[in-house]
């Protein structure tokens, strides 16, 4: 009897916290708008540019890294050409010893070269990956902010990203578009 008293006074205080919470809700009506951020990246001059910047060292960065790729490829030929030449027994012994010797001096030369590859490889990786993070941030703060002004103009409380497949937005709380016109309209 007492826990059916206690549980009463709990339904009762669960109760009237809902009721205080909705009075609260209703009395703060937000205005709510969305915009679909993936549309305004691939709308958005500038990060249209930075990505035709970014292929075009990630290209140049490529070719330097197969040029180096392709001179250890051509070191090692020549360094298989040597051991055959120092292991062919119809030549002297002075002619195998003299390319020994070579294949030694140049698998130092390859082995430095590899290290000097990887190293470079790494680096580049390494600095790409920085440099993509640098401009995502950079134009990520930069759609907040065309955002922020779009939805100060709208009288917004809050600006959701709008995932397609995810939820329903009505169209015509959509500022994609206007995000897209602020943020290109600084770039002229």
């Amino acid at each position: 009897m007492k826990n059916m008293k206690n549980r009463g006074k709990i339904v009762v205080a669960v109760v009237a916290m809902c009721l205080l919470c909705i009075a609260d809700v209703s009395a703060a009506v937000q205005k709510i708008l969305s915009i679909d951020v993936q549309k305004v990246f691939e709308n958005y001059e500038s990060a249209k540019a930075s990505q035709v910047a970014f292929s075009e060292a990630t290209a140049a960065a490529e070719k330097e890294l197969n040029e180096m790729g392709d001179a250890l490829i051509k070191l090692r030929e020549e360094i298989d050409t040597l051991n055959e030449r120092a292991e062919n027994t119809a030549l002297l012994d002075s002619v195998r010893e003299k390319s020994k010797l070579e294949v030694e001096e140049k698998m130092e030369v390859f082995r430095i070269k590899e290290g000097e590859f990887i190293q470079f490889r790494q680096d580049l990786s390494k600095r790409f990956a920085e440099r993509r993070n640098k401009e995502f941030v950079t134009q990520i703060k930069a759609i907040e902010e065309a955002a922020a002004v779009v939805a100060k103009a709208k009288k917004a409380d809050i600006v959701i990203n709008k995932v397609p497949g995810t939820s329903y937005v009505d169209d015509s709380l959509d500022i994609t578009q206007l995000v897209i016109d602020e943020l290109n309209s600084k770039r002229k």
